[in-house]
């Protein structure tokens, strides 16, 4: 039997992985503060009470199992003191058991003037506060991956799927009388890169059949969607039938809020992800995977998130 150990399981990185997991044929467990209160969606993982920051809790929930992956994220304005400690205990059980460790990867790592293409051998070379925290982290694990443990780092971008109403897409992307409204954060035609959580899932499933051949230290581009606001305002309207109607985000609103609103001001600070491309290159990806990436069209990704009304899955 194969087992997984999700830590963040009721969020949308680590629900969706969960359950390409299952489809698989994985026992998955999770680590969770309190399992009763676990969503209907994750019924079929065996939740295991406990705190991923307390290094006894991730051993006892580690017994027996061959990966962890790691989703477990805390509020931006939390990140400077949170993010990196969350890591520890996580990364500390891998190497003492020498488990492979799932771990998402983003966009923050690089300077948009590096690009606007980014493999896996760009430089990293953060220029906001967040993009030098994750670096922070993802240092750590390649620590890791040199006393026992097997990283596989997965890099993609905003994500796009259901139970994740805290993404971007969720909040510019609504719903009005005769259609939808798609805000947009930067230039219309901009490219910006996406990435459809159940695809995600489904990548780490097929990487995880071949860890046996991956090194310690396992990075990958998931290149996804590379769509500007134009191109998914017409997938919006191909998907649902309804005009979807393009209107500029208010950045002057952000800014008045910011003094008084900590999230706000992280927000903000990203804004130059929305202003510059970076695009990831998956060639390495669809090496490792004989060319096969899961790749959900566009249109079919907003409808199957629940974005566009109905069930999302």
């Amino acid at each position: 039997m194969k087992r997984a150990l999700l830590i963040g399981a009721t969020g949308g990185f680590g629900g969706h992985t969960a359950a390409a997991l299952l489809a698989d044929g994985w026992q998955v467990r999770a680590l969770m503060r309190e399992p009763g209160k676990s969503p209907a969606w994750l019924q079929d993982i065996e939740p295991v009470a406990g705190d991923a920051s307390r290094i006894g809790d991730v051993r006892r929930a580690a017994e027996g199992v061959d990966v962890i992956v790691y989703g477990a994220n805390v509020p931006y304005p939390r990140w400077a003191k949170e993010a990196l400690p969350l890591l520890e205990p996580t990364a500390t059980v891998a190497e003492e058991n020498q488990l492979t460790l799932v771990f998402p990867g983003n966009v923050y790592a690089y300077d948009p003037a590096d690009g606007p293409e980014f493999d896996e051998t760009a430089p990293v070379r953060p220029i906001c506060r967040k993009g030098t925290i994750r670096q922070r982290m993802e240092q750590r694990l390649e620590t890791a991956s040199g006393r026992g443990a097997q990283i596989i780092l997965l890099r993609a971008g905003d994500f796009i799927g259901a139970h994740c109403r805290g993404n971007w897409i969720n909040v510019l992307l609504k719903p009005t009388r005769h259609g939808f409204r798609l805000l947009y954060p930067g230039l219309v035609e901009l490219e910006h890169t996406w990435a459809y959580l159940p695809d995600v899932g489904c990548t780490i499933v097929d990487l995880l059949a071949h860890r046996e051949s991956l090194p310690a230290w396992a990075l990958f581009h998931f290149a996804g969607y590379r769509a500007s606001f134009a191109q998914l305002a017409e997938a919006a309207s191909t998907a649902s039938g309804k005009p979807v109607v393009l209107r500029p985000f208010a950045w002057w609103q952000m800014r008045l809020l910011s003094p008084f609103v900590p999230l706000v001001r992280e927000l903000r600070e990203m804004r130059y992800l929305w202003q510059h491309k970076v695009n990831l290159d998956e060639e390495r990806l669809r090496t490792a995977l004989s060319g096969q990436v899961p790749h959900t069209p566009l249109p079919d990704a907003l409808r199957a998130a629940g974005l566009l009304g109905g069930q999302n899955v």
